[in-house]
């Protein structure tokens, strides 16, 4: 597998993992004119990752370039492909976001191009996310994200 055709996809985030968000945060609003960032503590949340389940907490913080979302990940507690990032010896870039209607349909093609999921769940409640195992073709991970409609409480 050496082709990754992201056809009418648009990178909608860049996702970038770190030991120490804030500090991440301050240079690169310090240097490089990053407005400045918002923080989100997420609760413990249960993710599937590499075929089993885990529970994962998470410090993401927010901003934008242009119309791409910067989002800085640290790695509270949890087995997860944060911490495998990190273990490894590696911080920045991690993955690349992509913004679907349907993240099934997404997965099923990359599913039949051979490709695996790694990591997937809900996030915060209304985010389902799964990242697909790229790492080793494009030197990223793709994250597809779908914001799932809340319901009304009458």
């Amino acid at each position: 597998m050496s082709e990754i055709n992201l056809g009418n996809l648009k990178i909608n985030q860049l996702g970038y993992v770190y030991k120490d968000i804030k500090k991440q945060a301050k240079v690169l609003e310090e240097n490089l004119g990053l407005p400045k960032f918002a923080y989100l503590e997420n609760k413990p949340t249960k993710y599937n990752y590499r075929g089993k389940e885990t529970t994962v907490q998470t410090t993401i913080g927010f901003s934008r370039s242009l119309n791409v979302q910067i989002e800085l990940i640290q790695l509270i507690k949890g087995d997860c492909i944060f911490k495998e990032f990190i273990d490894a010896g590696k911080e920045g870039l991690h993955h690349f976001g992509i913004f679907v209607e349907d993240v099934d349909v997404i997965l099923k093609e990359y599913l039949e191009r051979g490709y695996s999921v790694v990591h997937e769940g809900i996030t915060a409640g209304v985010q389902k996310v799964a990242h697909i195992d790229t790492y080793d073709d494009f030197g990223v991970y793709i994250e597809f994200q779908q914001t799932r409609k809340k319901r009304v409480r009458k």
